[in-house]
């Protein structure tokens, strides 16, 4: 791993300073990590054109609306692109209505590029990290969240509740938070807030806090069931309510 990887965090497109896209560089191109939001591909272009590569894929963490959203539209735009999701995410895309169909359904182990697929599901039934074995990037998805500070999804946040009402299995995101320890990251690249650079105490720190399963306060309890009530989302299960989110993180 060269100092001059690990001194450049990874290349990131925020949508309202809350939802992350990711650009990784490669010998044929470039790789995007989720694709965000609708609109996304109108922000792309001048990026792809400073890095001066076209964009080859866009490798999926899982399957929800504010990290596929923008999928059709770019496989519009950039004829041949690959798609490459977990395997037990694919009915989650068919769902939020997305008509590219992945090129490639993803195992834990498979390579994307410089990435190698690991498999962390919880969040959604089928979610998936990518390593970048270069720089010791970690693209985590939804497994842990940054905002306010990072804590594991399983978690309520009163400030950002929405990655935790979209939760699938809080349980199984806990464990695979748990199992992104052994990571040798330097970078952890989440789907929500700034990366976290050499992350390994604030990942531990923040699995130590979900696997205390403290009850949230009563704060956050009533901020997290009036967002619900907003979003027709309710903890630990909507991944479809979720899904049919549009304009809205998480």
């Amino acid at each position: 791993m060269s100092a001059r990887h690990s001194a450049h965090p990874p290349i990131r497109l925020a949508q309202f300073g809350l939802v992350n896209t990711y650009l990784v560089p490669e010998a044929d191109g470039l790789t995007l990590i989720d694709a965000g939001l609708p609109g996304l591909e109108r922000r792309l272009p001048p990026l792809i054109a400073r890095l001066g590569r076209p964009l080859r894929r866009v490798a999926i963490t899982h399957a929800h609306a504010d990290h596929a959203g923008s999928l059709d539209a770019l496989a519009a735009a950039h004829p041949g692109l690959e798609v490459l999701l977990g395997e037990h995410d694919a009915p989650g895309l068919a769902a939020l209505g997305v008509q590219t169909a992945p090129t490639r359904l993803l195992r834990a182990g498979d390579r994307v590029g410089s990435l190698v697929v690991l498999d962390t599901p919880g969040h959604s039934p089928g979610h998936v990290a990518y390593l970048d074995e270069r720089d010791g990037t970690l693209y985590g998805g939804d497994t842990f969240v940054n905002v306010p500070g990072l804590h594991a999804a399983s978690v309520l946040s009163a400030v950002f509740p929405l990655p935790t009402l979209g939760t699938h299995d809080p349980a199984g995101t806990t464990a695979s938070a748990r199992a992104l320890l052994a990571v040798p990251a330097h970078f952890l690249a989440t789907g929500h807030g700034p990366v976290v650079r050499e992350p390994g105490p604030a990942m531990e720190r923040a699995v130590a806090q979900a696997e205390e399963g403290r009850a949230p306060s009563r704060l956050s309890a009533q901020v997290a069931a009036f967002v619900g009530r907003l979003t027709g989302m309710t903890t630990g299960g909507a991944v479809a309510a979720k899904a049919g989110l549009a304009g809205r993180g998480g």
